[in-house]
């Protein structure tokens, strides 16, 4: 059996709480999936790129389930978080459920998806620029692929504009300046870093409050 110190601020997550965690992360994943399907309009007649999504949204769903599933311990590797588990091992022993933090659980959830969004953002980039020098290596020719390239078939204004003519330019400009595998890691990182100031924000908050409730 694990141990549970709030010395050690070790904490043994019991089956019930894991099996609770895992359940409500199906149940949100077949919900996401449900939409997916009403927007689609079923997968017979969808595009491939809802069945992506739609697959996405669901192996993400059960990545998550099957994490709350098998971890069976939460330990701290910082101040912050051994300040956290050990309110945690009190709301154990005082009676309080996981559920009772729900909101807390939700916003650091959140925030985590956030984080995870940037990550593959930056992964994006990554990619695109594997696929470049795979191309220059191979081919021995450098296959320039900007922004505007890319968004072009997708925004009718970049290539005739009816307005905003300036505007028009300067955005031109720099998108035809900027490589797309540059663009995906800059938005990665700025999403990546934005989620996780959020999480350490509400992690902070949700530390001071169970703080001052067990006073």
């Amino acid at each position: 059996m694990m141990d549970t110190n709030p010395l050690l601020a070790r904490r043994a997550i019991s089956r019930k709480e894991r099996l609770q965690k895992s359940l409500s992360c199906l149940f949100v994943t077949a919900l996401a999936v449900s939409v997916v399907w009403v927007f689609a309009g079923g997968f017979l007649e969808g595009e491939p790129v809802y069945l992506i999504v739609t697959g996405s949204v669901a192996l993400l769903g059960l990545c998550f389930s099957a994490y709350f599933w098998f971890k069976k311990e939460e330990v701290a590797h910082n101040r912050e978080v051994s300040r956290f588990i050990k309110r945690r091992i009190e709301d154990d022993r005082a009676g309080r459920s996981w559920i009772s933090r729900i909101g807390y659980n939700t916003r650091r959830l959140l925030c985590g998806i956030i984080v995870f969004v940037g990550v593959l953002s930056i992964l994006a980039g990554l990619g695109v620029l594997g696929i470049q020098i795979y191309g220059y290596l191979r081919f021995g020719e450098w296959e320039s692929v900007s922004v505007l390239w890319t968004a072009s078939p997708y925004w009718p204004w970049l290539k005739n504009p009816q307005t905003w003519f300036g505007l028009h330019r300067i955005v031109r400009d720099a998108f035809g300046i900027m490589p797309l595998s540059l663009a995906f890691v800059l938005v990665g990182w700025l999403i990546a870093g934005f989620g996780s100031a959020l999480r350490e924000r509400v992690t902070n908050r949700g530390h001071s409050a169970f703080s001052g409730r067990t006073r």
